[in-house]
């Protein structure tokens, strides 16, 4: 069958990205400036998707304080050391060359109308992450970055297909050739051939519950976007034989209960100024560690509750700014409430896996090239490039060299057996009747992620969460019913949730250990075989394989402090 046949629409580009948040934008607009037929697949719409909808307040990392990139590479292996779950690069030459370019990046996206000059015209520095250390962090006014990214790259001559699902890749012999695609309003079914395709489809979350309070009508309220945090990307990437690298790390936060109320973020981002927190009788403890916070509970003296009176007026003022440009929304709940962030104080939630709990994505080198040929990935969705600042950079360095690439890739060639059997997984859902809506099916997933996984894991519950996923998955994954083209949005991203919940739990089955905030009640003792290694999935001939690999050293130039 001729492929105009099997697809309502074709279309052929140079590089297909997927995902129109901070990375995809930054690598859309870059790539086209070098004469690269772009594509963007979003399927949302480009002026307010991504993790950066509704703004930003900070960027890192930038190089300033004397930093150099190697003194940040081994600053980053101090944190992460134990697997904390935060986040972990896979390749050390990554973050070396992220603080390393990351005053280059400042200077692009000025030309791209993106400024990250403070009020006076100059960068406001201040110390890098929550726990203070030197200043490789700066505030910026971000509260409208997604609709000036959208606009520049729109100016850029890239086509931007928005409400568009992004089904497969397509592959041929080992590399990359596109993807296939429904438009969720039209319904559509759509083949992109692209010589190459960047994954920029944020970071894998919503296994998980989200943030309090936990009732039915919250059940998208997310940290994160909540229509990005799907896992879009690293399915996909999965499905189509690109390495996973992590799924095993887990990380939690406690959550403040008043959440609709105030960003946790800004508790601790307040210049290098911390918060202070309390039991429910008054007396001062330190940060309340997961080991802490059981302590307390154990003696009775919980809830905990974290405060900012004891902090000035000008640091109150800065974070008001903070809200304004981040989440504005929040200080009109909070005088509705009658809560005073200066004087109020918002109690933790119990230490229960949330949002946090997150797998950490697409392995990538620091070229941000994928194990597969022709695929990259960038911002959250590559493994421990979590944040606006990773996101803005990876996508300007893949968007400034991807065209070497496709210089020398060739034209894409397209199965169309692929392409018939991803339009029957697509469309399946619009000839079910009587069947079960995705939410149903999504939220019982997370109830297992939450019940069988989580932050105390042990075999047995391991064991009990695969059986259930997997009978989930054969009883009513193929039984997901579409009422019109949204719908297959929905039912799609489930689909994406439960094959990346199942990686997750085989993962932490393998991981049989206690390391940083990965617990393992019947293993409560490090493994030293698993020093300073990393959990490699992928599909092998169509079968699950799980690899314990050492990540690559730094290169040798990078060595040297004169690079």
């Amino acid at each position: 069958m001729a492929l105009d046949k099997l697809a309502d629409r074709v279309i052929d580009t140079d590089v297909m990205i997927m995902g129109g948040g901070i990375a995809g934008c930054y690598c859309a607009a870059k790539a086209a400036e070098h004469g690269l037929k772009v594509t963007l697949v979003e399927k949302s719409k480009t002026d307010r998707s991504g993790c950066g909808a509704m703004g930003e307040d900070h960027y890192e990392p930038v190089q300033c304080d004397g930093v150099t990139p190697l003194e940040f590479v081994r600053l980053w292996e101090e944190r992460q050391h134990d697997l904390n779950g935060d986040g972990r690069f896979t390749d050390r030459n990554i973050p070396y060359r992220l603080l390393d370019k990351s005053l280059w990046v400042l200077e692009e996206s000025e030309k791209l109308g993106i400024t990250m000059k403070w009020d006076d015209g100059e960068y406001y520095h201040m110390p890098s992450g929550w726990f203070g250390g030197p200043r490789l962090m700066i505030r910026v006014h971000w509260p409208d970055i997604k609709p000036k990214l959208a606009r520049a790259v729109r100016r850029s001559g890239a086509n931007i297909l928005e409400r568009t699902m992004v089904v497969d890749l397509l592959t041929d012999n080992g590399r990359v050739a596109g993807a296939t695609a429904i438009d969720t309003r039209t319904g559509e079914f759509i083949v992109i051939k692209a010589k190459a395709v960047v994954l920029a489809t944020g970071i894998f979350a919503r296994c998980y519950e989200p943030e309090e309070p936990l009732f039915y009508k919250y059940q998208m309220k997310y940290h994160w976007c909540p229509a990005s945090i799907s896992g879009d990307g690293y399915a996909v990437a999965y499905r189509a034989g690109a390495d996973l690298a992590n799924m095993d790390i887990t990380g939690w936060g406690l959550r403040i209960r008043d959440d609709l109320t105030i960003s946790y973020g800004n508790f601790d981002h307040g210049d290098g100024i911390r918060a202070k927190w309390y039991t429910w009788d008054g007396d001062e403890i330190p940060y309340p560690t997961a080991d802490k916070y059981r302590e307390i509970e154990l003696k009775g003296k919980d809830p905990i509750y974290v405060s900012q009176s004891h902090l000035p007026d000008d640091y109150h003022r800065r974070m008001q700014i903070a809200f304004t440009d981040e989440k504005a929304i929040s200080f009109k709940i909070a005088e509705e409430r009658g809560f005073n962030p200066r004087t109020h104080r918002y109690e933790l939630m119990e230490n229960h896996p949330l949002n946090f709990m997150v797998p950490t994505g697409v392995n990538v080198n620091d070229d941000f090239a994928a194990s597969l040929e022709g695929l990259y990935a960038i911002g959250d969705c590559a493994n421990g490039c979590h944040g606006c600042g990773n996101a803005a950079l990876g996508g300007l360095l893949v968007g400034d060299n991807i065209h070497r690439f496709i210089s020398g890739a060739g034209e894409p060639v397209i199965n169309q057996a692929q392409v018939a059997s991803q339009k029957q997984t697509a469309l399946a859902p619009l000839g079910v009747k009587r069947g079960t809506e995705p939410i149903e099916l999504e939220l019982s997933t997370r109830y297992i992620c939450k019940r069988y996984v989580g932050m105390l894991k042990n075999e047995g519950r391991l064991l009990e969460g695969q059986r259930r996923l997997r009978s989930l998955k054969r009883e009513f994954l193929p039984k997901l019913m579409a009422k019109d083209p949204h719908y297959l949005m929905r039912a799609l991203e489930c689909r994406n949730i439960i094959d990346l919940v199942e990686l997750h739990i085989a993962a932490c089955l393998v991981r049989k250990e206690t390391r940083g905030q990965f617990v393992r009640l019947d293993y409560p003792d490090k493994d030293p075989s698993r020093d300073n290694m990393i959990t490699i999935q992928r599909l092998d001939n169509g079968n699950p394989a799980l690899e314990i690999r050492e990540p690559p050293d730094l290169k040798p130039e990078y060595l040297k402090e004169e690079k």
